[in-house]
Order: structure tokens, then C-alpha cells, then sequence
């Protein structure tokens, strides 16, 4: 770890479009499979970790990276991330260009005091037009050395390593010309001042709580204090663990890792800092002031809210259906889906939320019950029992004893590993809920008798009207014994090669469905029937 003295190591993020490369880029760097361990190859959380580089000649010892979560439903800690780096590192693959989070990350470079430096990532593949990528990135407002910018640019192949050195060295020399110091005088009493990234709460330590120093020190021992709501919340460290699982020594600015001894969630971007000695009235006047204008609303409002929604309980039953196949929906005309969120990390829990807020299809919205990080438990499956909520979880387990309640209760629990399958699926729910229900009338049928195949590979299939009616534009299904092999819509109807509207029993005809069934066969059945919204 770098001494406490006013060089301090920098703090390097890393943004970019899912999947150009931004993991496996600090994989090469810290020569590590971090990549193949994330769900999806996506990165779910925010990690920090320091680079030694004491071996590499001219360059600064030691950089911190942060590295963020690449989709898109994680913007809230990617944002946070950008917001406290020194240096941040735009990565772009050669082979796409600039994407949707690309754009978003240079917003967040806009709006940040950092100096990017731009990393055009993939470059070992063929067919990449790299002058394309920079005058892409010019168009979206950074312009590169060598295209009429100052921004530095970097190019590299995080699968064979080329140009990482050279991007080491870019890091280093930009860390020099800055001269990155610690910002600001500490007040007296204060050891340090960090940023809070994660909490997550493990079986066994308890609460761990990541964060980044960006001034001064924190050491085991040290009493800490951070605002959580409208109060102030004083903790003692009981241990400090680096990424590179040095226990106990003190973080420095620049540097991070997770510390045990948070007795609960520290908010996500909060500020907490270390004390010389256990002082709430010097604590308030530091913290309280510049915090009062953003306060939290209290844990206790808003487990007071659930029973003010009371009228909204039964819809659930009617929503299960068109989400996970149960239920019904034939009383529901918009409303709420009632959700028990769990999740591994706040950060997680937060970025969900966050997320599935954002959703609305037609009035149509999920409507939270609790959001907490932790297993999901008998107390979870007794609440949506009462609530007639489903219960979703992000990188969590079943409570052996919440399983047994589950079939009983009749509670529906649904667990992910990938955040945008949860968010996709809710999604979708979403939008079958709000489409119009449809009720189908029957037509009529006809029995195929010939079935010829056109050149294009399309089918005539030419039957005769046992009953009703056969009419062109209307919706089809190809039966057998019964079952429903095929279902289409009749595009073309007809009779003595003269194009009809329909055919009427008796009648032959020959008719085209789109798609075009691929098992049909003599002696099938064609059900014509038309589609009316209820």
C-alpha cells in the first residue's frame, strides 16, 4: 500500500457497451478469469481492486480500478463508479462502435471531474475500421489525439494483451500530469473520507460494506460515521480486507476494499468517514448540514404504505398467468403486480428496483411490497401470502423452511442469476397484461383433399367446406385427430383458379396459409375462425 502523503494513488473507471471487452480488459491487467465467473459474461456488480506496477519501470506503483457493471439496467453504480474516478477509461470495441452505453458513459465523463482516456478494444479481429471508430466517437463529442482532440486513445486486444502496457503507461502518465492530490484540507478530528460502492450482507461476516478512500485514511479500529436517512449512524471497523486479501492494514486514499464492522446498509453512494475518536456532535456538524437537504424517507414509512394499498391485494392472483403460467387475469383492468424483491447486494437490490420502476405498459406496473438484500425466508413467503405478492430473487437461495411454505401458501417464487432476464421477463408480462384479450369465432372447417407444393416452396392446400365458411385474411388451424398441428392465416382463397373472398360449404378450394404449415397432409382438417378484442 502507498504511504499517506499527498501523491496518492489513482482511482481508474472503466465504461463502455455491454460485452466491448471492459472486464476482460482488467482480466489482462490483473491476470485473472473474472470474465467466465460472471453470470452471462455481464458484470452484476461494482468491484475494486489495486494494481501493483512497482516492477514496470517510470510508472506510478499502484492504480485503483472500479470496475462496473455493463447493463444497462446497472446505470445507477455505473454512475456512481464515474463519479468518483480520477481517470476513466472509455471502452469501445472495434468491431461495433459506438452503442447505447457508450453514449451514456460519455454523459457521465461530461458530468464528471475525470480525464478519460479512450480504449478501442477488440482489435485483433478482421475487418475493423478503426479511423471510423474515432470519428464516430468525435461526432459524439470526444475527439481523440490524432483527429483534432487532446483526449488520449489507446488501442488494444484484451484477448492476445497488445497495447496493455501501453495503455498502463498512458494511466501513469496522465496520473503524473495531474498530479492527483488529496482534494482538500480534512476538518479536525477526521482521519479520512470514503465513498460507499456496495453492501452486501454475508452469512457468516455479517455486513460488508465496499467502498473507495478518496481522502486521508481509515484503519481497524477507527470509529466511522455516515448519514443514513435523517440520522447519523456511528460504527467501529472491526477489519479491513483489500481485493488482494491483505487483512487488517489501512486503506489510504486512493485505495479500497470492504470493511466488516458497518452494522447495517450503508446507502450507496454515501460518504462515510473515519474519526480520530468517538464524536457524534463533530460528526453532525460535518455530516448533517450538507445532507439535510437530501434525506431518505424512513424503513418505517414505507412498510406502513403496504396496508394503505390494501384494495390492490387480489390482483396478483389474476397477473400470475401471463407471467409464469398461472392464475387468471379476467378481473383485472390495470393495477399494480405486487412484488417481494430480494437480492444479494444493495447494489444489486438498488439497480433492480431501479429498473423494474421504469416499467409501465398501458397503467400496468410492479408495485414493490419490501426490497431487502438476503436469502428469501419464511417471513418473505408469509408476506406475499397476506399480500398476494410473487417473490423475485436476484442471486439469493430458497430458505429450506421458505421452500416447505411455498406449495402450501400457493406463493409463486421465481430466482435469477442474470439481472436482464428478470427485468425481460417482468417486461413481457407486462406488455401480455396490457394487450386486449381476444375470443375466437369459429367460421367454419374444410377437409384437405390435395395438398401441391409451388416452386417457392409454399402449399396449396385444396379442400372441400364441410360446414360455415372459408374467408381469406382470417386466422386458421391445420387439425388431426383432434390436435392442433398448425396455425396461420389464410392469405390466398381460390376457386377454379379465380381469387375469392370465401368459399361456402360445398365448395372447393384452394387456399394458401402463411406461415406455411410443414406437416400438413390429405385427410387434415382446416378450422377457419376469426379474432375479436373483448
Amino acid at each position: 500500500m502507498p504511504s499517506k502523503k499527498e501523491d496518492r494513488t489513482p482511482i481508474v473507471t472503466i465504461l463502455g457497451h455491454v460485452d466491448h471487452g471492459k472486464t476482460s480488459i482488467l482480466d489482462r491487467i490483473r491476470n485473472t478469469n473474472v470474465q467466465s465467473k460472471e453470470a452471462g459474461g455481464i458484470t452484476q456488480g461494482v468491484s475494486v481492486f489495486s494494481v501493483q506496477l512497482a516492477d514496470k519501470k517510470d510508472l506510478i506503483p499502484e492504480i485503483t480500478f472500479v470496475d462496473t457493471p455493463g447493463h444497462e439496467s446497472f446505470d445507477l453504480m455505473r454512475s456512481r463508479g464515474g463519479s468518483i474516478a480520477d481517470i476513466v477509461l472509455l471502452v469501445v470495441a472495434a468491431d461495433d462502435g459506438i452503442k447505447p452505453q457508450t453514449k451514456e458513459s460519455i454523459e457521465i465523463i461530461n458530468a464528471a471531474e475525470a480525464k478519460p482516456i479512450v480504449v478501442i478494444n477488440k482489435i485483433d479481429l478482421p475487418n475493423i475500421d478503426i479511423p471510423k471508430v474515432k470519428r464516430d466517437l468525435a461526432a459524439a463529442g470526444i475527439s481523440v489525439e490524432g483527429m483534432g482532440g487532446k483526449i488520449p486513445v489507446v488501442e488494444v486486444s484484451a484477448k492476445t494483451g497488445k497495447g496493455i502496457d501501453t495503455l498502463l503507461e498512458t494511466i501513469s502518465a496522465t496520473a503524473e500530469v495531474e498530479g492527483l492530490v488529496d482534494h482538500g484540507k480534512l476538518a479536525n478530528g477526521v482521519k479520512g473520507r470514503a465513498y460507499v460502492l456496495e453492501s452486501v450482507k454475508d452469512n457468516s461476516k455479517g455486513f460488508l460494506t465496499s467502498i473507495v478512500m478518496t481522502q486521508g485514511e481509515m484503519s481497524i479500529g477507527d470509529w466511522v460515521a455516515y448519514v443514513s436517512g435523517n440520522k447519523v449512524v456511528l460504527d467501529r471497523i472491526k477489519g479491513l480486507i483489500s481485493d488482494s486479501m491483505n487483512i487488517n492494514e489501512p486503506f489510504v486514499s486512493g485505495t479500497g476494499g470492504e470493511v466488516l464492522g458497518i452494522s447495517g446498509m450503508a446507502p450507496l453512494g454515501t460518504e462515510i468517514i473515519s474519526l480520530e475518536s468517538k464524536n457524534l456532535k463533530l460528526v453532525e456538524e460535518i455530516l448533517l448540514p450538507e445532507n439535510a437537504a437530501k434525506k431518505e424517507i424512513p424503513v418505517e414509512d414505507a412498510v406502513e404504505k403496504e396496508t394503505a394499498e390494501d384494495s390492490e391485494e387480489d390482483q396478483n392472483a389474476a397477473l400470475l398467468s401471463a407471467i409464469f403460467g398461472s392464475g387468471s387475469k379476467e378481473d383485472l383492468e390495470g393495477g399494480n403486480l405486487n412484488v417481494i424483491l430480494k437480492a444479494s447486494s444493495e447494489g444489486a437490490l438498488e439497480a433492480i428496483k431501479s429498473s423494474l420502476e421504469k416499467l409501465e405498459v398501458d397503467g400496468f406496473k410492479v408495485n414493490f411490497i419490501s426490497t431487502e438484500v438476503g436469502n428469501i425466508t419464511h417471513k418473505d413467503i408469509e408476506s406475499a401470502a397476506v399480500t398476494k405478492a410473487i417473490i423475485l430473487g436476484f442471486e439469493v437461495e430458497v430458505d429450506p423452511t421458505a421452500k416447505s411454505d411455498m406449495d402450501r401458501k400457493r406463493v409463486l417464487v421465481r430466482t435469477y442469476d442474470i439481472i436482464y432476464k428478470l427485468i425481460d421477463e417482468v417486461n413481457d408480462a407486462l406488455t401480455a397484461l396490457a394487450a386486449p384479450e381476444e375470443a375466437e369465432e369459429d367460421l367454419g372447417s374444410a377437409k384437405l383433399m390435395q395438398i401441391f407444393v409451388l416452386s417457392d416452396g409454399s402449399k396449396v392446400l385444396g379442400g372441400r367446406v364441410a360446414d360455415g365458411k372459408i374467408k381469406r385474411g382470417e386466422k386458421c388451424y391445420i387439425v388431426r385427430d383432434d390436435d392442433i398441428i398448425a396455425e396461420g392465416r389464410i392469405t390466398s382463397l381460390r376457386e377454379n383458379k379465380r381469387q375469392i373472398n370465401e368459399a361456402l360449404k360445398g365448395t372447393e378450394f384452394g387456399a394458401i396459409v402463411e406461415p406455411t404449415p410443414d406437416i400438413v397432409q390429405e385427410g387434415d382438417f382446416l378450422h377457419c375462425f376469426k379474432v375479436t378484442k373483448l
